[in-house]
């Protein structure tokens, strides 16, 4: 039997636009078929990660010019490179939303990705207005507060092409510490798009019903609290928001 590429098994496999969440067998398929990536943080970038390069192949021609926000460690931007897309990374470097800082690591290690240590924003004078086909985000956006979100809108609005793709993995706290923020930030950066509130509430409760839900772990969950206590940072409920637009 021969094995199929990674972009043969996804480039015509429909992946749903729109809103959507993380599902297990989305997990499971990609713990099959993209087990590096779906291996490689122990918590919800598992399933974000793996998604995340499904929902370009199946949307973006090969080839097309993508730019990530807030890559970290570029894993997924690394595959798509070497699939033929031309990736360029925007992300500071600088610790922030508990980030890496060691950009120059990166630049030698990846040397096939663009790498801009910059905040995404309309101020960016290394990209051309109109040049990208997509701007993707995984685990990014949740960090941000209401004034770096905008930036982010402003910018891929005038980077992105007529016609390009937003394409984003958001971490959603469904119940816990966090969730009334999580929820104000989630409607107020859909709002952009003009989804209205109903249709967000649709989606949760369907995430937060369903069986196929995959959310954080209680180990993935552990590993987060890193050294504060549980009481200080108790177990709560979190999903992958995906959007498609």
């Amino acid at each position: 039997m021969i094995e199929m590429s990674i972009q043969e098994r996804y480039s015509n496999k429909p992946v749903a636009h729109g809103l959507s969440y993380a599902t297990v067998a989305d997990f499971v398929d990609s713990y099959e078929n993209l087990h590096s990536l779906a291996t490689a943080a122990a918590d919800l970038k598992d399933v974000q990660r793996p998604w995340m390069l499904k929902a370009i192949l199946s949307t973006i021609q090969i080839g097309a010019n993508l730019c990530e926000i807030g890559a970290g460690e570029p894993l997924v931007a690394a595959m798509l490179a070497k699939i033929g897309y031309r990736v360029t990374i925007v992300d500071p470097y600088d610790g922030s939303g508990n980030g890496p800082k060691a950009v120059n690591i990166f630049r030698t290690a990846y040397p096939n990705i663009r790498i801009i240590d910059k905040q995404f924003s309309t101020n960016l004078l290394e990209l051309t207005p109109g040049e990208l086909d997509a701007v993707y985000s995984i685990s990014v956006l949740e960090h941000l507060d209401v004034a770096a979100l905008k930036n982010v809108i402003d910018g891929s609005k005038k980077f992105l092409r007529k016609g390009g793709r937003h394409i984003h993995a958001i971490d959603f706290v469904a119940a816990g510490a966090g969730t009334e923020h999580h929820r104000q930030m989630l409607d107020i950066f859909f709002s952009y798009f003009n989804i209205p509130k109903n249709e967000v509430d649709a989606l949760l409760e369907k995430a937060m019903s369903g069986t196929e839900t995959y959310f954080l772990s209680a180990e993935s969950h552990n590993r987060w609290r890193g050294s504060i206590p549980y009481e200080s940072f108790p177990m709560r409920k979190v999903i992958s928001v995906q959007f498609i637009h």
